[in-house]
């Protein structure tokens, strides 16, 4: 983070509130997923600060820059906020994890060449909407999914059409996701909004799966694709979801106390997972899970033509790739190996 003194006198408040954001994580109740996703969103803030900074910096950028920190330092506190239901916070600290992870390195040699003014604007409407909606309802819902189709844009290879066409989808599901959202807007003004909404989020989808059915499968072994897809999953879908589907593998120490967070998967060899969790009465965990019966019971929970938009594109890819490896065993993982396209 930079330092306090260095940044402008406005950001002063937002750097602020990111170190008291990053203190209040480190409580023990916080969920590792929502530590982590907060503790990425302060380090990527930390290089849009970075260039705000910079004297070389041109003014219209360090503009839109300031504008970005306000509206994700906004929505990160609203995450903090004690009436938030944990599924809602998960969703705001999500956001904003996934759409300010492009600004890492942003002044340096490796920032993304697609982050431009509109860009920069989709990141600021889709943080604003899960700031107003407090992550909850078919707002906060649509605004993880553009969060999703925002990294996918940023992080897939695509040909420049496709491109273009899935940058417009995504810029107008993000005007009406705010629009919708806009506390001054009259109620007939927000529904309208809602309508429209919704339109625009089935096409910015129907163009993430067109981007996630280009992408080749990875060259990843059974244990490597399983825990890329795996902690996918585990970030993306809800614990109860989750737990419902794994109910048949979860060891029963697990089940007595209950699982709060499915926190993170790793590749063990001779195709076992170590999956860690944090479990209701905030005990961590880990244990042994074998991958064939693993990600059978995650198809289970998640079809595949929801994947690219649940878990995004490389996810995909690697759940396929997981799913195609099982199928080799004569074991069917639900319908994940099933379609050419999504």
């Amino acid at each position: 983070m930079e330092r306090r003194a260095d940044v402008p006198g406005e950001l002063t408040s937002s750097v602020d509130s990111l170190t008291a954001t990053l203190q209040e994580v480190v409580d023990p109740d916080t969920t590792p997923q929502d530590r982590e996703a907060v503790t990425e969103s302060a380090q990527a803030l930390a290089s849009a600060l970075a260039v705000i900074t910079d004297d070389s910096t041109p003014g219209g950028l360090r503009d839109r820059l300031t504008g970005l920190v306000k509206q994700v330092t906004a929505t990160l506190e609203v995450g903090l906020e004690p009436d938030v239901p944990a599924e809602d916070r998960s969703r705001v600290f999500l956001v904003a994890d996934r759409t300010t992870v492009v600004l890492k390195g942003f002044g340096g040699p490796k920032a993304p060449a697609t982050l431009g003014p509109q860009q920069l604007k989709d990141i600021v409407n889709v943080n604003y909407t899960a700031a107003q909606s407090r992550g909850g309802g078919n707002t906060g819902r649509g605004s993880q999914g553009m969060s999703l189709a925002v990294s996918d844009f940023h992080n897939l290879s695509m040909s420049s059409e496709r491109r273009a066409a899935f940058a417009a989808a995504i810029t107008q599901a993000g005007r009406q996701m705010r629009a919708a959202s806009d506390p001054e807007s009259s109620p007939q003004e927000r529904a309208e909004a809602r309508h429209e909404m919704s339109k625009q989020i089935a096409r910015m989808e129907d163009e993430q799966k067109k981007v996630a059915s280009s992408q080749e499968q990875p060259e990843a072994s059974l244990g490597k694709a399983a825990e890329v897809c795996t902690n996918a999953i585990f970030n993306n879908v809800p614990e109860g979801e989750i737990s419902d589907g794994l109910k048949d593998v979860t060891p029963r120490s697990w089940e007595t106390a209950g699982v709060k967070d499915f926190w993170k998967a790793s590749d063990e060899g001779n195709d076992v997972l170590d999956v860690r969790a944090q479990l209701s009465n905030d005990e961590h965990a880990h244990a042994p899970f074998q991958v064939a019966r693993l990600i059978v019971g995650l198809a289970d929970v998640l079809p595949a033509n929801d994947l690219p938009t649940t878990v995004g594109g490389e996810p995909a890819a690697h759940c396929k790739r997981t799913a195609t490896y099982l199928d080799e065993q004569g074991i069917s993982a639900g319908d994940w190996v099933a379609p050419d396209d999504w």
